[in-house]
């Protein structure tokens, strides 16, 4: 009984594959060959891996956002996009400019929900400069919020509080609870 040509393509090109490993391996194992950064393991969930990301994206209301990050992986399985290093840059329809940096972050893909982690930074285009752990940002209700402890800090005033809501649409923030401030 002869073999299908499928069958026959279907062994040649695993034939190939298992020389092209070796050859591979022989190399790598070769005095002066190159052993380092020459294959990048990805996480099991990981679909993709990108190092030096950046996605910009206008929504409706004419928001403008834009995330860069060191590197970032996509989970297509759970809608989730994981980013190291990241800053996220919200542009609202009058022109005002809110800039988000963190250790880690996180988006959801199907809903644009964001989440940045680790000494979270942001700074708005006005001066105000605002310090905390993790930010979140709903992209239905346009909100930039966190219930974690908060600083605030202007040309003229210090202010610290727990809790945080900016609405983008109306460029509204306010501090929840323990609200102290400085001014200079």
């Amino acid at each position: 009984m002869g073999f299908s040509k499928k069958a026959k393509i279907t062994a040649i090109a695993l034939i190939i594959f298992v020389l092209a490993g070796a050859v591979f391996f022989v190399y790598l194992r070769a005095p002066g060959g190159k052993k380092e950064n020459m294959v990048r393991i990805l996480p099991d969930e990981a679909d993709v891996c990108i190092e030096d990301f950046f996605y910009t994206e206008v929504g409706k209301d004419d928001l403008r956002w834009e995330v860069k990050a060191k590197t970032a992986q996509y989970q297509k399985k759970r809608n989730l996009a994981l980013f190291d290093q990241v800053q996220m840059k919200l542009i609202t329809r009058k022109g005002k400019t809110f800039v988000m940096t963190g250790d880690k972050g996180e988006m959801r893909t199907d809903t644009k929900d964001v989440e940045i982690r680790g000494h979270v930074a942001a700074t708005a285009d006005t001066g105000e400069k605002f310090s905390t752990e993790y930010v979140r940002y709903s992209d239905v209700r346009k909100e930039i919020y966190t219930d974690a402890p908060v600083l605030m800090e202007t040309n003229r005033m210090k202010i610290q509080g727990v809790g945080l809501s900016i609405l983008m649409d109306n460029e509204e923030l306010a501090l929840a609870s323990g609200v102290k401030a400085k001014i200079y």
